[in-house]
């Protein structure tokens, strides 16, 4: 089996400053601005690798039940769990508010990502694609993640992320480990970059929360990913993004999560994110 390895660079010049939220505050960076660098190269055999769960979350700021299932997702992912077997990534919602400030942000990917998985109530929490527990049930949660750490980790994801004063840098390294039976044509690959520890003075919503983990912010080069045969037919890829940081995002509270997933079944192969 051959090792891959596929780069990707963001560089990221921010304006980052203290709008309705109040993350730290951190000097002005200049325009926002993204450029993507896939490449490919291949190496030596590579046999086996650690599963690691993924956890997509579907809420709204005006949810009452997600102020119970968000305490569960943050408890899972930062104590039990940690993030060598766990990564989450919110998906905001429209409903029961059309005014959530994250949904706003990013209406055009967060449409989609529901469309994909049919989602119709917030909370809905969905385990490696595939898994639907009760979103405020604990132990259902726990179960569904337990199940999936069970399963064989067909791909091994190493992410790396480091920050200077101008540029945000996301290096990701890509093995396959075993692709028997997989349909690379129908195989992605989706790089999210999330922000964590967002804080209001006051709650964007009416369920009363003011603190918000893990948010979707943008999705890389799409919300349709990379089909891993074209990156593999084509080469190197090259994307640059202009003005895709928002000026309320905070540089110290970014990362990057990245899945591999069955555009079919929705199952998620293997997960990693730059989340410690």
């Amino acid at each position: 089996m051959k090792k891959i390895k596929i780069f990707f660079t963001l560089a990221i010049l921010l304006i980052l400053q203290n709008c309705e939220t109040n993350p730290p505050v951190l000097p002005d960076l200049g325009s926002g601005k993204i450029f993507l660098t896939i490449k490919l190269d291949t190496g030596d055999n590579f046999t086996s690798a650690t599963k690691l769960v993924l956890i997509e979350d579907f809420a709204n700021v005006s949810c009452i039940p997600c102020v119970q299932s968000n305490k569960i997702i943050e408890s899972l992912t930062r104590v039990t769990y940690g993030p060598s077997k766990l990564a989450a990534v919110k998906f905001p919602t429209d409903f029961p508010s059309p005014s959530d400030p994250f949904y706003l942000a990013k209406a055009d990917y967060c449409e989609a990502r529901m469309s994909y998985y049919n989602i119709f109530f917030a909370p809905t929490t969905i385990i490696d694609g595939t898994l639907r527990p009760s979103s405020t049930d604990s132990i259902a949660v726990k179960t569904a993640i337990d199940q999936r750490l069970l399963t064989e980790a067909r791909f091994d994801i190493e992410v790396i992320d480091s920050a200077s004063a101008e540029n945000y840098f996301v290096t990701i390294n890509l093995i396959l480990v075993n692709t028997t039976g997989l349909n690379l044509g129908e195989t992605v690959m989706h790089s999210v970059i999330t922000e964590t520890d967002i804080e209001f003075e006051q709650p964007p919503g009416s369920n009363g929360e003011t603190k918000f983990y893990d948010v979707m912010r943008d999705m890389l080069p799409t919300n349709s990913g990379e089909v891993l045969s074209n990156i593999i037919q084509r080469g190197e890829l090259n994307f640059e993004f202009e003005n895709a940081i928002g000026s309320d995002w905070s540089i110290s509270h970014l990362n990057t999560v990245v899945y591999i997933q069955d555009v079919n079944t929705k199952e998620v192969y293997q997960t990693s994110s730059t989340f410690k």
